[in-house]
């Protein structure tokens, strides 16, 4: 595990579904290979899929490379919520 990624998590545990999150968001090549291997790819992909914490930079970049539809992940599925300022 990268610990520059879970500088926020040192008192908690860190999960199998933050470390993959933060090796799509963050993570090198490298990084997401190894989270591949340690948890699987099937783990990956739902993490993928079903994460809204997740960059649309990175999702449309690993969905291109598994074949996905974009448009079926969290991360594309629900817009942003809009944000107003108080007057």
């Amino acid at each position: 595990m990268r610990k520059e990624l879970f500088w926020d998590r040192l008192e908690r545990k860190v999960t199998p579904e933050i470390e993959i999150e933060r090796a799509i968001n963050f993570g090198g090549f490298d990084y997401v290979e190894h989270v591949q291997k340690k948890y699987g790819k099937k783990k990956f992909l739902k993490v993928l899929t079903g994460n809204r914490n997740l960059s649309k930079r990175a999702v449309n970049y690993w969905c291109r490379v598994f074949g996905i539809d974009r448009q079926a992940t969290a991360a594309f599925r629900n817009p942003p919520p809009v944000w107003s300022p108080y007057r």
